[in-house]
């Protein structure tokens, strides 16, 4: 999971972002964004095996912090 908030009026420019630059770099991983109605962006992905592609380009601008990014396994 990787969650950003937008920069002030930028969150329409953060998602963009996120699909032309971090949603290539987790490959074949099933990929879900998601916008909340406070300007945070999140995208939740799915992959099988031992890869577990993460997000390392960076938004800079178009956020108020850095992105927050957890990994966590599926239970059974």
């Amino acid at each position: 999971m990787w969650e950003a908030a937008a920069a002030p009026g930028r969150v329409d420019d953060l998602v963009a972002w996120v699909r032309e630059e971090a949603l290539p770099e987790l490959g074949s991983a099933d990929a879900r964004l998601f916008r909340s109605s406070d300007d945070r962006v999140v995208v939740i992905a799915s992959v099988d095996g031992a890869e577990r592609p993460r997000i390392a380009a960076d938004p800079a601008d178009l956020v108020r912090r850095p992105p927050h990014q957890w990994r966590f396994d599926e239970l059974p």
